[in-house]
């Protein structure tokens, strides 16, 4: 628990040094949208590709199991979209509400405590979880995005297939399924690259949410309560019983379901804000999602190791 306790809080860390500078005035509204485009553009496709290039030859039991995963966050996320319209949300921040109720932080946040607690056999395991939540998932997240934008479906699904994001998880995946390996020069390059993301956005998020009237990040927003409630508990809850339903290995189930159960991605954030649609409570349900996190994850954590 304790492991669990002090990575959520490095994660916050990150969040309140963007607030800092931003209360500083060190840092400002356009420095926030660079910030946000290296990570966008850069840091998370040269991440995707070096780790997904890295892992062993894809095992055709988890087929299924990854199958049924796929299903249950989509579930989720209509879920999601369907509650936020009953409670009278315009259509696109509903749409908006669903990609954060099904977008985990299952690469940043997810895998390094599930390797503490289930063992270094997540490393074979969990990065093929991101490579659905990034390449599947993430990519119905961002067609939908678009088209709530305005945007036609033929546009929506080409800007989709150009967006950084899943162009990386398709080399990544590529060199996976091929055997390919990149000169250690090379992939140490993509490798420094990748690493330097997660706090790059992290600290954009946290300038964000600084720039926000303090009132608005507390007061309870209907819509980011779906998509928070989505998130951390029916998105786990529909991962664990499909997979129960399936008999999966007890690994498996473990894996699958804790890294289901983590917050919202900051991807989510990022991308709503490069479409312009419902950012700030995108950020709004990545850091209340997180804080809840804190709880819920340990919680899980505790249940799972049990089991």
């Amino acid at each position: 628990m304790l492991d669990t306790l002090i990575r959520v809080l490095v994660f916050f860390a990150f969040i309140g040094l963007g607030a800092l500078l931003v209360k500083l005035k060190r840092l400002t509204a356009q420095g926030l949208d660079g910030l946000s485009a290296y990570f966008y553009w850069l840091a998370f496709p040269c991440w995707l590709i070096v780790s997904f290039a890295k892992l062993p030859p894809f095992q055709r039991t988890l087929s299924v199991p990854l199958l049924a995963y796929m299903a249950a966050m989509i579930a989720t996320a209509l879920a999601v979209i369907a509650a936020a319209r009953l409670l009278k949300a315009r259509k696109d921040e509903s749409i908006a509400a669903g990609m954060a109720g099904f977008i985990n932080n299952s690469a940043f946040l997810g895998i390094p405590i599930a390797i503490s607690l289930f063992g270094p056999a997540v490393s074979q395991t969990g990065p093929l979880v991101v490579a659905a939540d990034f390449l599947i998932l993430f990519s119905l997240g961002c067609a939908g995005l678009a088209k709530a934008s305005g945007q036609t479906i033929l546009t929506a699904l080409g800007n989709t297939a150009r967006n950084p994001t899943v162009l990386g998880s398709l080399i990544g995946v590529f060199c996976m399924v091929v055997g390919f390996h990149f000169p250690p020069a090379i992939e140490n390059a993509l490798d420094m690259l990748g690493k330097s993301g997660p706090p790059v956005a992290l600290v954009a998020l946290g300038g964000m949410l600084a720039l926000m009237p303090a009132s608005n990040l507390i007061r309870p927003d209907i819509t980011s309560a779906a998509a928070i409630v989505g998130k951390i508990l029916l998105a786990p809850a529909l991962v664990a019983i499909a997979l129960t339903l399936l008999h999966a290995d007890p690994l498996t189930f473990r894996i699958f379901v804790f890294l289901s159960a983590t917050p919202t991605a900051v991807s989510v954030f990022i991308q709503s804000k490069m479409y312009g649609l419902w950012f700030a409570g995108a950020a709004k349900s990545v850091a209340q999602s997180t804080l809840i996190s804190l709880f819920t994850l340990s919680a899980l954590a505790l249940i799972l190791t049990q089991v």
